[in-house]
């Protein structure tokens, strides 16, 4: 047989047929050795195994409130308590006492000063009764506050109290030392209000009917007043919304700690029927 060597080439080469039937017989047990070969065997060596990424693990802990900790936990769902926030807005002031305020469905005349006094009031009221609460703000200077033997007496008598409101104090024969006031309250206000408790206690304690508390909710009252802010007189803008903001917050905003009004209000529907509107 004559078998061309090359497509390429005219050239021919001589075997026999006994060679040539050799040859086709070893190719034809190569390819069904190729075939019968799994393929990953086969590509093993050349083939990279693919990178999977893993997913990466969020810190979700870090992220989780209260309430989904407790979740998660228990697996019982917590239902956070929602605060609804009254709609109010600050629409001006009156004869420099008088903030006037709308709220939701209603007009409201706010006395600056009653208002401050139930803020401070309320204010000192917590801090008395709950230590966390409790701030002082110390003095670079102390102040000196000048009181009779009695006075004096009364002061330490009811030491811890006033402690408790944030006061901070050293006490000598007719002078109070104070190096502390409660946050909030102004300095120039500091000799009023101590003043005015030791003498509202020592006015009481003769009181069979009073408790110790009572007597001293009473003192607490007065200085309240005294440290509040004073009507007809211009205090900043940001102070006005301040006192609006925190005024907001209590409970019950018509009356100060001595019962006096604080606020006065005017429904639109009283306001509509006045105008003849309804």
């Amino acid at each position: 047989l004559y078998v061309a060597a090359s497509s390429q080439t005219s050239k021919f080469v001589h075997i026999t047929a006994e060679q040539y039937l050799d040859q086709y017989l070893k190719s034809q047990k190569s390819e069904k050795l190729v075939k019968d070969t799994p393929v990953a065997d086969v590509e093993k060596k050349e083939t990279v195994a693919p990178v999977i990424q893993q997913p990466k693990e969020v810190e979700y802990e870090k992220e989780q409130t209260v309430s989904e900790q407790a979740t998660v936990k228990d697996s019982t769902p917590i239902v956070e308590p929602t605060v609804k926030k009254l709609y109010y807005r600050i629409i001006g002031e009156v004869f420099n006492s008088y903030v006037l305020v709308e709220r939701e469905d209603r007009l409201l005349l706010i006395d600056k000063h009653a208002a401050h006094e139930r803020i401070i009031f309320e204010q000192l009221k917590a801090q008395m009764k709950n230590d966390k609460t409790r701030a002082s703000q110390l003095l670079m200077l102390p102040i000196e506050v000048m009181m009779t033997s009695d006075e004096i007496q009364t002061i330490s008598q009811f030491r811890d109290e006033i402690e408790a409101l944030g006061f901070e104090f050293g006490i000598g024969k007719y002078t109070l030392n104070v190096t502390a006031i409660p946050t909030g309250i102004e300095a120039d206000a500091v000799a009023d209000m101590l003043t005015v408790m030791a003498e509202r206690i020592k006015n009481n304690t003769g009181s069979a009917k009073l408790t110790r508390d009572l007597i001293f909710e009473k003192a607490l009252y007065q200085a309240s007043c005294k440290a509040a802010i004073k009507a007809g007189r211009e205090y900043p803008k940001e102070y006005v919304e301040w006192l609006v903001e925190k005024l907001m917050e209590l409970p019950d905003v018509t009356v100060c700690p001595h019962g006096r009004p604080v606020a006065m209000e005017l429904t639109k529907k009283n306001l509509d029927y006045q105008f003849e509107r309804s």
